[in-house]
């Protein structure tokens, strides 16, 4: 799991606060068995408070959201709500109310993904009508996260393939068997002309919570196609091998090139290598099946 960091400021994690595990996602710790808890809201996502926020203003974002239960648990799928309500503010002032339907029902977590355009970078907030206390997050701007937005163009890599590992051992994690999406690069997707899909994601650890087995989807939505680059990419170097002085593997050169520091995520790209989609840390099989359909 994440350790959130003390300091809010540019986007910056060392190895140890890689997320890792089953949980793979940003997440705050559930509270301790014993006396029931209120229920909460929880951010499957970095918040800029205790890990820096890579949501930047100006550009379509999500925030996915679970709601802890009585017991200090995300709630499951029999006593999660079919919909969230939030009220959203900026700076303290109320601006826009969403209703936001469960997804991951029958797959994982419940959760409920916030969409919205911040307008400015600053503090946000929402509020839940079972919540006591608003929930804070903020939003950056451009300079001050390495992740990369939704129109623009996702930088070429060669990426491992089963012909060149790269180094990354292995180069596909799914139990039982690699699976396909690992024959050519990403660099070699982007110039080839057809719009393209990338998935970051370790099978071998990603499977519960709201990190579902989304290599799987994959297979499914999208071994047929033959109009689209289709790439898995693995978040390890060598998953088998922990790093000298540290609990958990060492990223792949692509992470660390890219300052990546969460999993799973799934990029959309048109012909150009443009990105025209992006889901992050939560995502289930329909959100997977409404981001390819835009390819």
């Amino acid at each position: 799991m994440l350790e959130y960091g003390d300091e809010v400021g540019p986007y910056s994690f060392d190895r140890r606060t890689f997320l890792t595990a089953a949980s793979a996602t940003v997440a705050l710790a559930a509270c301790g068995a014993g006396a029931p808890q209120p229920r909460e809201l929880r951010l499957r996502f970095p918040d800029g408070l205790r890990a820096p926020s890579v949501a930047v203003a100006g550009s379509p974002q999500r925030f996915p959201f679970v709601i802890g239960g009585d017991d200090g648990f995300p709630m499951t799928d029999q006593d999660a709500p079919a919909e969230l309500i939030l009220e959203l503010s900026f700076r303290g002032e109320m601006i826009d109310t969403h209703t936001i339907p469960a997804r991951g029902i029958g797959q994982f977590t419940p959760y409920y993904p916030l969409v919205f355009t911040p307008e400015a970078a600053g503090p946000y907030s929402v509020r839940a009508e079972f919540s006591e206390f608003d929930t804070e997050f903020l939003v950056v701007e451009r300079d001050q996260t390495p992740l990369f937005q939704i129109g623009e163009n996702l930088p070429p890599f060669v990426t491992p393939t089963f012909d060149d590992a790269a180094g990354v051992n292995p180069v596909c994690t799914r139990p039982g068997e690699p699976c396909a999406f690992h024959e050519i690069t990403l660099t070699d997707a982007i110039d080839n002309d057809r719009p393209t899909a990338m998935l970051i994601a370790t099978p071998q650890f990603c499977q519960t919570d709201v990190c579902g087995p989304n290599l799987e989807w994959l297979i499914d939505l999208a071994s047929n196609r033959t109009d689209i680059n289709v790439i898995h990419a693995e978040v390890f170097e060598d998953f088998l091998r922990d790093s000298s002085g540290v609990d958990i593997p060492v990223r792949a050169p692509m992470l660390l090139e890219w300052d990546l520091a969460f999993e799973p995520s799934l990029f959309i790209l048109d012909a150009e290598g443009v990105i025209v989609d992006a889901r992050h840390f939560a995502f289930d099989r329909g959100e997977m099946e409404e981001a390819l359909a835009l390819i």
